[in-house]
């Protein structure tokens, strides 16, 4: 139902014959792309009996980062630093708590270059969504692996410009065990990142000792910086709310267009706004709940129309071979006409929600399963959807579906270390104002009580809608966030600037191909847009001088 990438899909034609099967065709090539804590330390070392290994699995020259991620039509700087790729295998929990295994990339940085040695700041990266079981973030270069678009442009921003990356494959891809993977469980996954951050450190200790030489000039600084787009936005909000209860140093953060309001957005999308990419994320949700609260249902089929019932994501095969073999709808979620009295009177959302969005026959979602969701909505309103509502989850749901969204939900976390939010306001994918806005209006609200621990700048990378949207600021500074040392306003520029200039490319191309210049647009908004903005942005952000008595070397 909820966020974001997958990168493979349908094969594209060259002359579409109908807006759907354009809209088939769009998405299944963008989704894809897609702070000060306290200073106690990490409880000292890992645990030294960790069974966490790592094997190479690849390195690239500066040189080579620069002419072969094909990273050009993006803001990426020129490497400074060559890259080593490993992979690292470690233990973690299910949804259900059971014991599997993950797997993570670990990059680090190599060359002569002072930026390339000695003390390095750490990123822990969290991607987005994708259906794809082989999904590897350490297969960096390698386009036979759909992970390699999101895994160049994390190494060329980060690992090449100095910084370790740990980026887990999160549990249930790759070569993990676990036969599901446990969906914007937020529990879950901000343990499986932080055991795939203690299982990384541990590996660089125990090779450090062991004087290997692809870990020999290079040391964990101690300052940690977590960041992810989509699915890897709410992903980081989850790990640094984890961290945070746990007392653990963060030294910034920055999450990007996550489903950060996870029961209001199901809310919304229940009641008719159709958000593109709903046929992947509604399998992966359904199933990862599951394993956790057991009883988002009792068969498939209680929520999925009896031929979609058996539909396993993650999957071997691409998401566009299950499409064209009738495994998945391509992005129906809902009925077009239902009967159901329940339903009465709901419209069927914006452009892009009408376009793809339903069907009379092919649809994912029962109809008799919706109506009794919408019927809660009516019951338990949202915070954000009630009149004169408080911003935050229905204080009492009934329908167990809508109780899993709320336990999940991030509304109410304030993060007590420097903060950037980031995303674009017409996304299609992962709603801007609905899941970003929310959180900031919640937060603004908490500056007013008390601004001293609050640390958080809000970037919307488009100004192309301004007129439309005359009161909202596409720059705001909460708390102590106009304190910190970059040049925030001219980030902003810059960043909307390219992400302006890319959208004028989009949709010139388009037209060029006989495309719909509009539809181009919404379908590569959110991975192929607002991503590498995004990003962009987060790299600026983290460069800026961090306080050097907030992290303790490792």
């Amino acid at each position: 139902m909820i966020t974001p990438h997958s990168r493979r899909g349908r094969a594209a034609t060259h002359k579409p014959i109908a807006m759907r099967s354009v809209l088939s065709v769009a998405i299944a090539s963008s989704i894809w792309l897609v702070g000060c804590g306290d200073d106690n330390d990490f409880d000292n070392d890992v645990d030294i009996v960790s069974s966490a290994t790592a094997e190479f699995v690849n390195s690239f020259s500066a040189s080579q980062v620069d002419s072969s991620f094909g990273l050009g039509s993006t803001a990426t700087p020129a490497a400074k630093c060559g890259v080593t790729i490993e992979k690292v295998s470690y233990d973690t929990k299910g949804a259900a708590d059971e014991d599997t295994n993950a797997t993570a990339a670990l990059m680090l940085p190599t060359g002569d270059a002072p930026e390339c040695q000695g003390a390095r700041p750490l990123l822990l990266y969290a991607h987005g969504t994708t259906t794809d079981k082989s999904y590897d973030f350490a297969q960096v270069g390698n386009i036979q692996n759909p992970a390699v678009s999101e895994a160049n442009l994390i190494a060329a921003n980060f690992a090449a410009q100095g910084y370790i990356v740990v980026a887990p494959n999160y549990a249930g891809y790759d070569d993990s065990k676990l036969d599901y993977h446990p969906y914007l469980v937020a529990q879950q996954q901000s343990t499986d990142m932080v055991d795939a951050l203690d299982s990384a450190r541990d590996i660089m200790a125990r090779q450090k000792r062991a004087n290997a030489v692809n870990y020999r000039d290079i040391v964990d600084s101690g300052k940690l910086f977590i960041a992810g787009y989509s699915q890897g936005g709410y992903v980081t909000m989850a790990t640094a709310r984890l961290l945070q209860s746990q007392e653990k140093p963060v030294t910034a953060i920055a999450p990007s267009s996550g489903p950060y309001a996870l029961a209001a957005f199901g809310d919304e999308i229940f009641r008719g706004n159709v958000n593109i990419g709903a046929s992947r994320f509604a399998p992966l949700l359904g199933s990862g709940l599951q394993e956790k609260y057991g009883n988002i249902y009792d068969k498939k089929s209680d929520i999925f129309l009896d031929k979609y019932a058996n539909a396993q994501l993650p999957n071997e095969l691409p998401f566009g071979e299950l499409v064209d073999t009738e495994k998945l709808p391509n992005n129906a979620l809902f009925q077009k006409n239902p009967s159901d009295p329940r339903l009465a009177g709901l419209e069927q959302g914006k452009l892009f929600s009408i376009l793809g969005g339903y069907d009379e026959n092919d649809y994912l979602i029962k109809t008799d399963f919706r109506a009794a969701y919408v019927a809660d909505t009516d019951k338990h309103p949202d915070g954000l959807w009630a009149e004169n509502g408080d911003g935050l989850p229905a204080a009492m749901p009934k329908n167990n579906l809508r109780k899993a969204l709320k336990d999940n939900d991030l509304r109410g976390y304030v993060p007590t270390m420097p903060t950037l939010l980031c995303g674009g306001n017409q996304d299609p994918t992962v709603y801007f104002d609905t899941n970003t806005g929310s959180m900031v209006t919640l937060l603004q609200a908490a500056a007013k009580k008390s601004a001293k621990n609050l640390n958080v700048t809000v970037l919307d990378v488009d100004i192309d809608n301004a007129d439309e949207r005359p009161e909202q600021q596409t720059l705001s500074l909460i708390g102590q966030a106009a304190m910190n040392t970059w040049d925030a306003e001219a980030v902003r520029v810059r960043v909307q600037t390219r992400f302006s200039q890319s959208v004028e490319k989009v949709k010139a191309d388009a037209e060029a191909q006989g495309s719909i210049p509009l539809l181009a647009f919404y379908t590569n908004y959110h991975g192929g847009l607002v991503s590498p903005a995004c990003t962009q942005a987060t790299r600026e952000f983290f460069d800026q001088d961090f306080s050097a008595s907030q992290v303790v070397p490792r």
